[in-house]
């Protein structure tokens, strides 16, 4: 997958309904090793990996998680409104976590476009 697609199904979010979040995916993406210069995001040896996969599979997995958050939230207050288990404490929590998780997403996603369009502007 190349950066221009990457960034393309970012901005499309296309599996999430309702609000989410992917609190829990920050500590992966920014707990990403230091560069050894060879190009590796992860500080692992390039090998048949282009140099932005391992960097694009966690944020893939960021934005799989976030849709998950999202389902579950949904699903919860859906059950709630039909008169199920779900308490609405529970409800709410999940509903304010899925939110702020989107919130989150989206600012990711500014920034990466920002950083593209900055790049794009770049004259060499």
């Amino acid at each position: 997958m190349n950066s221009i697609s990457a960034i393309s199904s970012i901005s499309g979010l296309s599996g999430v309904s309702g609000v989410s979040g992917i609190s829990s995916q920050v500590s992966s993406v920014s707990g990403a090793g230091l560069a050894n210069g060879a190009g590796a995001v992860d500080g692992s040896s390039i090998g048949t990996q282009a140099p932005g996969d391992s960097f694009l599979n966690s944020l893939s997995d960021a934005f799989g998680s976030l849709n998950s958050q999202v389902a579950s939230a949904d699903a919860s207050m859906a059950d709630f409104a039909a008169g199920g288990s779900a308490d609405l404490h529970t409800v709410m929590l999940q509903m304010e976590s899925a939110s702020v998780s989107l919130k989150a997403a989206t600012d990711v996603r500014d920034k990466l476009l920002e950083a593209y369009q900055e790049i794009m502007r770049t004259q060499v």
